[in-house]
C-alpha cells in the first residue's frame, strides 16, 4: 500500500523537522516580502500625492493659471488616485494609506520632496532586494540583504546621524584585504558628500577619509557552530573611492540596523541633494 503523502515529503534527502522548518522560513520570506512591496508602494503612492498636491496648488495660485497648468494638476491627481489604488490592491489598509498620503500631502516644500523620494527609493531597492534574495550562505558567498527603509516612529535620522557621527570601534577588512580594528565615524558633510573616516585606535592623528558611493550589506555565519545553531552575522559593504571597505557588526542588528539605514538615508539624500544643487548644512 503506498501512500499518497510519501511522494510529497523528500525523507531520502531531508528529515521531516528540517523540511517543516524550511517551509516555516519560507512563508516568513514571503511574508516579509509581501510587507515591503506593500510599504513601497505606499511610499511611492505618498510621493504622488505630494506632486499632486502641489501641482493643484500652482494651478490656483492665480487667476492667471493656464489651460496646460490645469491639465497637469489634473493628470497628477490621476496618477496620485492610481498609486493608492495599487498600493491597496497590493494589501494596504486604507487607514495607514491614508495617514501616509496625508502625512506627504503636508509637506510641499523641496526638503520635504526630497526626503520622501530618498524613502521612497530606498523601500523600492529594499523591496526588489528581498524578492531576489537566495537565503544565508557563508561569507564567502553571502547573500546580499536588504536594506528595508526605517519608518519607525523611534527613529530619529538626526540622532543617528550623530551616533554614526561619534564613531564606534569596529573589525574593518579595507580594500588590500587586510582585517584590522579601527575607530569608523561617518559624516554627511556640507557639500552633501558622505565621507567615511576610518582611524587607527588611541592615535589622534593619521586619520583616513574616503568617499562612500554605494553600499549593501551581507550575511554570514563566523563558524561551523554558527551555522548549526543559526547564529548570524551582519556586513556593511562599502563602496568608496578608495575602493571597496567592509565594516563587521558581528551579531549585533541593532547597531547593524542603525549604521545601514542611516548610511543608506544619507546617500539618497546625498544624491537629491547634488541633483538639485543644493547644499546640506551640518549642525
Amino acid at each position: 500500500m503506498q501512500f499518497p503523502w510519501k511522494n510529497i515529503l523528500p525523507f531520502k534527502t531531508i528529515s521531516i523537522k528540517k523540511w517543516l522548518k524550511e517551509i516555516k522560513l519560507k512563508r516568513k520570506e514571503e511574508e516579509r516580502l509581501q510587507n515591503a512591496e506593500v510599504h513601497a508602494a505606499i511610499s511611492v503612492a505618498g510621493v504622488a500625492a505630494a506632486l499632486a498636491a502641489i501641482a493643484a496648488e500652482n494651478s490656483k495660485k492665480d487667476e492667471s493659471s493656464t489651460a496646460k497648468e490645469a491639465a497637469i494638476a489634473s493628470a497628477a491627481a490621476l496618477v496620485a488616485a492610481k498609486c493608492a489604488q495599487v498600493a491597496e490592491a497590493m494589501g494596504a489598509k486604507r487607514e495607514q494609506l491614508s495617514s501616509a498620503i496625508g502625512s506627504a500631502m503636508s509637506g510641499t516644500n523641496a526638503s520635504d520632496i526630497v526626503t520622501l523620494t530618498a524613502a521612497a527609493t530606498t523601500s523600492l531597492k529594499g523591496a526588489a532586494t528581498l524578492k531576489a534574495r537566495t537565503g544565508c550562505k557563508n561569507r564567502l558567498n553571502a547573500p546580499v540583504l536588504p536594506l528595508e527603509d526605517n519608518n519607525d516612529i523611534d527613529f530619529d535620522f538626526e540622532k543617528c546621524r550623530s551616533v554614526l557621527a561619534n564613531g564606534t570601534e569596529l573589525h574593518v577588512e579595507t580594500p588590500d584585504g587586510n582585517f584590522r580594528v579601527r575607530s569608523v565615524s561617518i559624516i554627511l558633510s556640507s557639500k552633501a558628500k558622505v565621507i567615511l573616516k576610518l582611524r587607527k585606535l588611541n592615535i589622534l592623528k593619521g586619520k583616513k577619509e574616503s568617499i562612500v558611493l554605494d553600499l549593501h550589506a551581507e550575511l554570514y555565519k563566523d563558524s561551523e557552530a554558527d551555522r548549526e545553531t543559526g547564529h548570524t552575522c551582519y556586513l556593511i559593504v562599502l563602496t568608496t573611492n578608495m575602493g571597496i571597505i567592509k565594516l563587521d557588526m558581528g551579531d549585533d542588528y541593532h547597531r547593524y540596523k542603525t549604521w545601514a539605514t542611516t548610511i543608506n538615508h544619507m546617500l539618497m539624500l546625498s544624491t537629491s541633494y547634488a541633483n538639485y544643487g543644493l547644499q546640506f548644512y551640518e549642525h
